[in-house]
C-alpha cells in the first residue's frame, strides 16, 4: 500500500500501539513518534498539554511520521493521504497483555520515557490514574468509542479497524 502521509496508530492503553507503530515506521523508513515519549517528564510529571501539542505537531511537520497514541485529544487532525489504524481488541486480550507487560518492567525494573519506571504499586493501587490495568479495564469502552467516531469523522484518510492478532499480521504485511 503507498503511503504518502502519516500514520496515526490508536488504541486504548495496552493494545499494542508502540509495538504496531515501530513495525510500520520500521517497514516503511519513518521516524517513530511515541506520544507517551514526549508526554512523561521525570517523577511522572505530565508535560504541559499545550507545550505536547507544538512538540507533536513540530515532529509531524518534519514527517512523514508514524505516530502512536492519543493524538486526536491534542488537536491534531489527520491530512489527506494519512493512514489510520485502529487497535480495536477485546478488553481480556488488553488486559492480558497489559498485566504481563507491567509485570514484566516492573520485576526488570524498566526504564521508560525520562527514566522513569514502573512499581508495583501502580499495580496495587485503586486509582485508574496511577494503575495502568485499571486505567484500561474502565476506558476501554470510551476509547472504542471515539476512535470510531474519529474514523468515521476521517474520510480523507485510509482508515483500519483492527480487531484481532490475524488481522493485524495481514495488515502489516501490506506495509
Amino acid at each position: 500500500m503507498p503511503i504518502t502521509g502519516n500514520v496515526f496508530v490508536v488504541g486504548t492503553s495496552g493494545s499494542g500501539k508502540s509495538t504496531v507503530a515501530k513495525a510500520i515506521a520500521l517497514r516503511l523508513g519513518h521516524k517513530h513518534i511515541e506520544i507517551d515519549s514526549l508526554l512523561w517528564l521525570p517523577n511522572w510529571t505530565q508535560r504541559d498539554s499545550e507545550e505536547l501539542t507544538q512538540l507533536l505537531l513540530k515532529e509531524i511537520a518534519a514527517g512523514p511520521v508514524v505516530v502512536d497514541g492519543n493524538f486526536a485529544s491534542k488537536s491534531i487532525r489527520q491530512q489527506k493521504g494519512d493512514v489510520l489504524v485502529f487497535l480495536d481488541y477485546p478488553r481480556w486480550l488488553v488486559i492480558a497483555r497489559l498485566v504481563r507487560r507491567s509485570l514484566t518492567r516492573v520485576i526488570l525494573r524498566k526504564k521508560l520515557w525520562s527514566g522513569n519506571k514502573e512499581e508495583f504499586k501502580f499495580l496495587i493501587s485503586p486509582d485508574p490514574e496511577i494503575n495502568p490495568i485499571l486505567h484500561a479495564y474502565k476506558t476501554h469502552s470510551s476509547r472504542h468509542r471515539s476512535y470510531t467516531q474519529l474514523i468515521e469523522n476521517s474520510p480523507a484518510t485510509t482508515n483500519h479497524i483492527v480487531k484481532n492478532p490475524k488481522q493485524l499480521r495481514k495488515l502489516l504485511r501490506g506495509f
